[in-house]
């Protein structure tokens, strides 16, 4: 009988002890939590999503859905948050996995934990059992097969096993492992393989990703529990060779001591967002801010052309003609035009009148991208890119970027992770919500309260203040 992975990683995941972790993690982990929220709340708040908000909204239950009064239930609360993680593209990434452990985990711990209660110790060692698990299956991947993006696949199952440990909370140690384990296999043989040019094209499918993986999840832990279990080795014989590009399966089992705990943290190898566009065109947007400090009087009319060189697989996730914000927000040259244009890009800065202005529609024919093979190499490792602005002055200015603000050694620092958080909060529920969600989310380093739970239920089920209009 073959030997899974999803033994060793159910071992792991069992254990999970959020209080026993290092500082360091602590921290990270409170400042994805608080990022994650925040991604959440002002997508949820944007005009794209809402009529599908409410049309799937279904209230019964005890589980909490963004922005509405009454509770769902749990695969509800999941589906609906989940959808709004991806509406921004600023969501949290992980870069080695090449997806998104968060945005999947999170949404399906916190629906879960409500339903069943659960303590705030719980609902901790459930995101950090659920984040630990998922990013490992992603790295193992090696990428993802040709047109199949990442999200809802290895993300089902890291929202399989938060729901899992949460629905094994009150079971000794060995059951619990049993139930993440099946949780797993059943993840894994229903995970979904969702087209990638859904996304470039603009197409709102794309929200449904996340919030199916997130529901799917759900499903499959409380599947488990229920005993339907899953055929063995389903990660090894099923889902990593059809998820996969490059699958290695030891790599699932990696930072796994020999005692059977966690001996290091993925989440500290993970990023988060600052720039509201897909990963491969944050490094773009970096290069034209060092630009404009370097030009003096910068001024987007002396600009003759402007050449933007990535790696070849960035290149893949450009949308060149985006008819939408979600499109826009894949666009190389759409984003490089209203940065060059506007300032720097925020979250709400891909207005239509903004897209159609004359200024930006005369940058974008000026916009050259370019798939630099030397660049290859150095990928996934780094998200290597290069902006050169030829001037009409005959001067060429170049700027050359690795990695982007957020992501490695240029990780945001705490004070960017809650200024990030108050724009994205505030946007949505109104001035001064943000303080109520960081002063709770901050006390989880240091021990959360007994009614953690259900105090950021409650503060997530206050009406939003509007659906936000995208900024002109």
């Amino acid at each position: 009988m073959m030997q899974s992975a999803a033994r060793p990683l159910a071992v792991a995941a069992a254990s999970s002890h959020f209080a026993e972790a290092a500082p360091a993690v602590r921290e990270a982990y409170r400042n994805f939590i608080l990022d994650t929220i925040a991604v959440m709340a002002a997508g949820a708040a944007h005009p794209s999503i809402r009529d599908a908000r409410h049309a799937l909204a279904e209230t019964g239950g005890g589980s909490s859905c963004l922005g509405f009064a009454e509770p769902c239930t749990a695969g509800t609360a999941g589906l609906i948050n989940g959808m709004a993680m991806t509406v921004l593209q600023l969501q949290d990434g992980h870069r080695r996995a090449r997806g998104h452990p968060m945005s999947h985990v999170l949404p399906a711990a916190l629906a879960v934990a409500e339903e069943t209660q659960a303590s705030s110790a719980a609902f901790l060692n459930a995101v950090m059992a659920g984040y630990e698990v998922c990013a490992r299956v992603g790295s193992a991947l090696g990428g993802m097969q040709p047109l199949l993006h990442d999200t809802g696949t290895f993300g089902c199952i890291g929202a399989a096993v938060a729901a899992a440990y949460l629905f094994g909370q009150d079971l000794d140690e060995q059951a619990r492992t049993s139930l993440i384990e099946a949780a797993i296999g059943n993840a894994a043989a229903v995970a979904l393989f969702p087209f990638r040019d859904t996304c470039m094209e603009g197409a709102g499918a794309h929200h449904l990703f996340v919030g199916l993986g997130v529901q799917n999840g759900i499903v499959a832990a409380r599947s488990a529990k229920a005993g339907l279990l899953p055929s063995v080795a389903t990660l090894e014989r099923f889902f990593g060779p059809r998820a996969g590009e490059a699958f290695s399966p030891s790599v699932m089992v990696e930072g796994i001591g020999e005692d059977g705990r966690w001996s290091h943290s993925e989440i500290t190898n993970a990023y988060l967002k600052w720039h509201p566009v897909c990963a491969h065109l944050g490094p773009m947007l970096d290069c034209i801010e060092l630009l404009r400090e370097r030009v003096d009087a910068f001024d987007p009319a002396r600009l003759v052309e402007v050449r933007i060189d990535v790696y070849s697989t960035a290149s893949q996730y450009d949308s060149p003609s985006p008819k939408s914000d979600l499109a826009a927000r894949f666009s190389f040259r759409h984003a490089a035009a209203l940065a060059l244009c506007f300032g720097p890009l925020r979250h709400d800065g891909f207005g239509t009148q903004r897209l159609e202005h004359a200024d930006v529609l005369q940058m974008i024919e000026k916009i050259t991208l370019c798939a630099d093979e030397r660049f290859d190499a150095l990928y996934p490792a780094n998200r290597p890119t290069r902006v050169t602005l030829f001037l009409s002055d005959g001067k060429v200015e170049s700027v050359e970027v690795m990695v982007p603000k957020g992501d490695g050694e240029r990780a945001l620092s705490r004070a960017d992770v809650d200024l990030k958080a108050k724009r994205l909060i505030d946007s949505a529920w109104g001035e001064g919500h943000s303080n109520l969600l960081v002063t709770l989310i901050d006390r989880i380093e240091g021990g959360a309260p007994a009614d953690f739970v259900v105090e950021l239920g409650q503060l997530l089920r206050r009406p939003l203040r509007r659906e936000t209009s995208i900024a002109e």
